[in-house]
């Protein structure tokens, strides 16, 4: 089963996703996480929501692909993606 958590900016999503774990044994995909550890290190102070938005959506793809395989071998996944593009 996918799980698809929205909400807005500190509505306490990744805690909900972290409660739903506990009681469904599923993987949580938290975008926040994903681009903290791939890309704001790499961020330079001139960059903008456009620098952001392109970075989630190369972050979204790959997670995607690895739902599909959880999906597939029916594995929960729960998706902390804020939902933050336009």
């Amino acid at each position: 089963m996918i799980h698809l958590i929205v909400g807005n900016t500190g509505s306490g999503k990744t805690t909900y996703s972290t409660e739903l774990k506990r009681n469904n044994n599923g993987i949580i995909f938290s975008i926040d996480k994903w681009n903290k550890t791939l890309f704001l290190a790499d961020k330079k102070p001139n960059d903008g929501l456009e620098w952001f938005l392109e970075r989630i959506g190369r972050a979204e793809e790959i997670i995607m692909e690895l739902v599909q395989q959880l999906e597939n071998s029916k594995t929960n996944s729960i998706l902390d993606l804020g939902l933050s593009k336009f």
